[in-house]
């Protein structure tokens, strides 16, 4: 679009109306025609060799590394202090009831996301597309009959027990760590 102002609407010679009706038929607008810039490196002299690539990239992939100086620490995962989370022993209770009806088919794993670190959750998930493939029916109610929370460190929960699952009795173990005002689920053991 030019920045010139908009011709007035007049009729023009043989009934013609719009912007282009006084003109005559052959006149058109200036063109301004620039020349190609360069764009390939300069060729090589004689007898010399090129430089050879940088070894922090490979040809075909992105060269970003986000694990280190790219991190901001401001607007990733920030972790949560104890006091700020919920109570670990019912959250771990809610937390393995939904984790087992996943594994049985019974619920999408999407709905753990939120508790669940992806790696677990994958593993999570391929358990219960086995489990709907097979058309596995849960044997017996599930129950935790024992829990015991451990709190190694601030924000980190560590948690042992024993459940009855598929009419056996099971050991569980799982690590929830504080992350972002909830707890989240990064290590996962079912014995």
């Amino acid at each position: 679009m030019s920045a010139q102002p908009i011709a007035q609407s007049r009729p023009g010679p043989a009934g013609r109306s719009g912007p282009t009706a006084g003109r005559p038929r052959g006149r058109a607008g200036h063109l301004t025609v620039l020349a190609i810039p360069e764009n390939e490196p300069p060729p090589l002299q004689p007898g010399a060799r090129p430089e050879p690539p940088d070894p922090r990239y490979v040809q075909g992939s992105l060269a970003v590394d986000f694990r280190r100086e790219g991190h901001d620490e401001l607007f990733g995962p920030q972790s949560t202090r104890r006091l700020d989370l919920p109570d670990p022993e019912a959250w771990a209770r809610r937390l393995i009831t939904a984790i087992l009806e996943a594994m049985d088919g019974l619920r999408p794993a999407s709905q753990l996301s939120r508790w669940v670190a992806p790696d677990i959750r994958e593993r999570i998930d391929r358990r219960g597309i086995l489990a709907r493939q097979r058309h596995q029916r849960p044997g017996g109610a599930l129950q935790v009959r024992a829990l015991r929370v451990c709190e190694p460190i601030d924000g980190v929960a560590e948690v042992a027990a024993v459940i009855g699952y598929r009419s056996r009795v099971r050991a569980l173990a799982l690590r929830m760590s504080g992350v972002d005002g909830r707890w989240l689920i990064t290590a996962l053991e079912l014995g």
